[in-house]
């Protein structure tokens, strides 16, 4: 084959590759995610609605497996909103978010508040979007706080502008709210206190408690998840908790609260915290400070970490002994749901609205089965899996691909 033919060979041949790969990716995407999830049907009425946990109007949960869309029609483009990245939380969100999106060709761009306090500039951030309402399909949104009046404003707005909002992993209070993709904080921290009950076999021990921001739906839900599996067991007068310390889930907050704590006390047995604080509690500081575990070791020879979520850094804890469990609320898994269920919604499909399903409806509120991993089965958890590739960097905007939209839309219409 002389120069000039295998200079037009070689393109040729990529480009039938890319479409033979494209191809495969619209015959995976198009089959269930290997997630199971809780699945809540029905309308949703706020009286008497609690945080974290399913509005009474809704079903009862049904257990099913979750189902990706086939294709969107039209190549969106969503705004997505979370508190920060400063927790790598949130860097396994924005992977399911963003690759999910990425698989259908859709846009998405992301807003970050920088922070669990700055309810302002994620209502600025939401402002920003209603003014320009018309680059923007739809709203995911890991809101900063649960109910404040200054959110509800904002949501009554965007929808008045028929602008769709799905909650991921932060529960929101607001009536407008189309759809949720999250779990129960609630079980979370139920299998941590779970867990430490069976660890601790009845002995007597002394228990921190570092649950993450007050202000946030998620971190009180965790600790009252806890608590109610302590208050399930027989020798509960053998837990001594100490009090419990709130705060921001930013390493240098977390830190600071540890070194404070463990200087303050004697004979902790168990650090029951957010995934910041338990790797925080093994790890240097970022000047190089020594581990709190090791500066520390005199005063708390035997103390132990479970984590009340899973990070990238606990998971690897885990599978070098250093942290006895964690339980996780697939957190990945949520971004890609909540992107599956805003392209339904935006295909024109419904939020079922009966509390008997009658099949084909979207679930008001849905996220997967709360698992604890711990050494003894963290074979069974790959990190790919729960977390994406390990080279991953957060994204935080992507162009809407219409050759891949056109060539996904035409594949499944055939």
């Amino acid at each position: 084959m002389d120069n000039k033919k295998l200079l037009l060979y070689k393109p040729i041949m990529g480009g039938l590759l890319a479409l033979l790969l494209a191809s495969y990716t619209n015959a995976l995407f198009a089959t269930e995610l290997p997630t199971q999830v809780k699945s809540y049907y029905g309308s949703y009425d706020v009286e008497h609605k609690q945080a974290g946990k399913p509005a009474p109007s809704l079903s009862q949960p049904v257990i099913e497996h979750w189902l990706s869309p086939q294709k969107a029609n039209k190549p969106y483009n969503i705004a997505v909103l979370f508190p920060h990245l400063k927790d790598p939380f949130w860097v396994a969100v924005d992977h399911g978010v963003f690759k999910q999106a990425q698989q259908y060709g859709i846009g998405a761009e992301l807003f970050l508040a920088g922070g669990y306090r700055n309810l302002g500039r994620q209502v600025t951030q939401l402002e920003t979007i209603l003014r320009d309402k018309d680059k923007y399909d739809g709203i995911i949104i890991g809101a900063v706080q649960f109910k404040k009046s200054k959110l509800e404003h904002i949501y009554k707005r965007l929808s008045e502008a028929n602008i769709p909002i799905i909650s991921v992993v932060n529960d929101s209070y607001t009536p407008t709210i189309n759809a949720k993709s999250l779990v129960s904080w609630e079980e979370l921290g139920f299998q941590a206190g779970k867990y430490l009950v069976s660890h601790a076999q009845g002995k007597k021990v002394k228990v921190l408690v570092l649950p993450g921001p007050k202000g946030t739906g998620w971190a009180p839900d965790s600790f009252n998840g806890f608590k109610d599996a302590l208050a399930q067991q027989k020798d509960q007068h053998n837990i001594e908790l100490l009090p419990t310390i709130w705060g921001d889930t930013g390493d240098r907050t977390q830190r600071h609260l540890l070194n404070f704590i463990l200087e303050k006390h004697h004979n902790i047995d168990y650090l029951v915290g957010n995934a910041i604080a338990v790797n925080a509690l093994l790890t240097k500081g970022p000047n190089g400070e020594i581990p709190p575990i090791e500066k520390f070791n005199n005063a708390h020879p035997n103390i132990k970490a479970i984590s009340t979520y899973i990070i990238q850094d606990v998971y690897d804890h885990i599978v070098a002994g250093k942290v006895l469990a964690s339980s996780t609320d697939l957190m990945r898994q949520q971004g890609q749901i909540a992107i599956d269920m805003m392209i339904r919604l935006l295909n024109g499909e419904r939020i079922d609205d009966k509390t008997v399903r009658a099949g084909g409806e979207i679930p008001f509120r849905t996220g997967p089965i709360v698992p604890i991993i711990s050494n003894e089965n963290i074979n069974q958890w790959s990190y790919e899996y729960l977390f994406g590739e390990r080279n991953f960097k957060a994204m935080h905007y992507l162009k809407a691909d219409y050759l891949l939209f056109n060539e996904r839309s035409n594949s499944n219409g055939q």
